[in-house]
């Protein structure tokens, strides 16, 4: 028979299994396991960080946001680590929000409820016209600083080429993604054609490792995606990307960038730059970057998005 002890301890996590359930807002797709009862966990709102247990004072919480399309599931305790780190050196204590679109983001840093985050190209294009966002700085990978929209298809489909995906499946990732959405778009405008004239179905999936994953079960049958998500999913877990393959690579364009806004005070922004620029000096930072595959962070030049300014502008004058 049951002593009373392990009768309470039974208890005990069938009720907090029971309030998990109830109170989460997680999609489907957000789920983990525990001792085998499945619990919703939401991960895309605000999750207070520790700073690694380091001390800190009490000033304001820095607010910073990665959007989930920028941080598969593979790399989200490495951003954790490293917005820690920087808010260890800023000495403060870091509320780390993540979003599953852009547009929420930068909806968030136009209502100054951010004070820094990971966004990608087209946004910052947009959020910089819009409402002031302005780069802090640009991480270096594989020696540039720059990256490509890859175009994608299924290892088994018979498709080899762009064109050879008219009347298929497509997925897009965000409408505000430049890899994702804005350059399969440019590149049928530029065809005169539409993603509803030329292919028979599409939709977003919200995240570049989504997309891939439609594409490798059979879910798309192509999808154009970030370049450095894919290779970085390629080189630590190969059997993600190893039922698809590259179809057709574009033009390089700036990368996705660690912006603020401008209204930030200008000696707060010069020390969270410098933290970032020097971070890869630190022993601890440098591993954390190495899992990123960011081998340091530079400096930001605008003029280096002007291509996808160009690109932008060239859909909107076409209403597109």
């Amino acid at each position: 028979m049951m002593n009373s002890h392990k009768i309470l301890s039974r208890i005990t996590l069938i009720l907090s299994v029971l309030f998990l359930l109830f109170t989460s807002s997680a999609t489907p797709q957000e789920i983990v396991h525990i001792r085998k009862k499945t619990v919703k966990i939401d991960f895309n709102d605000v999750i207070p960080t520790a700073s690694h247990g380091l001390q800190v004072n009490d000033h304001p919480a820095l607010r910073i946001a990665v959007a989930a399309m920028i941080s598969p599931k593979e790399t989200y305790q490495s951003y954790i680590d490293l917005i820690n780190m920087v808010g260890h050196f800023m000495d403060q204590k870091v509320i780390f929000i993540q979003k599953k679109t852009y547009s929420e983001v930068n909806d968030m840093l136009k209502n100054k409820e951010l004070d820094l985050a990971f966004v990608c190209s087209g946004p910052y294009v947009s959020g910089k016209e819009e409402f002031g966002m302005e780069l802090l700085v640009v991480p270096v990978c594989h020696g540039k600083k720059v990256y490509h929209s890859y175009f994608i298809t299924s290892t088994k489909n018979g498709n080899d080429s762009f064109e050879s995906l008219r009347g298929k499946t497509f997925a897009f990732t965000d409408p505000l993604s430049n890899t994702g959405y804005l350059v399969p778009i440019y590149y049928l405008a530029k065809r005169g054609e539409t993603e509803k004239s030329f292919f028979a179905k599409t939709f977003f999936t919200h995240g570049h490792d989504n997309s891939i994953k439609a594409v490798a079960e059979g879910l798309a049958d192509g999808a154009a995606v970030d370049s450095l998500i894919y290779d970085y999913l390629k080189s630590v877990n190969p059997e993600m990307t190893a039922k698809t393959m590259i179809i057709e690579k574009s033009p390089p364009y700036g990368i996705p960038p660690v912006v603020t806004l401008s209204s930030m005070a200008p000696q707060t922004k010069e020390k969270l730059r410098n933290i970032f620029l020097s971070i890869h000096e630190n022993p601890q930072g440098r591993k954390i970057l190495e899992q990123l595959r960011i081998e340091r962070f530079e400096r930001g030049n605008d003029k280096d998005y002007d291509t996808v300014r160009e690109l932008q502008n060239f859909l909107k004058e076409r209403g597109l």
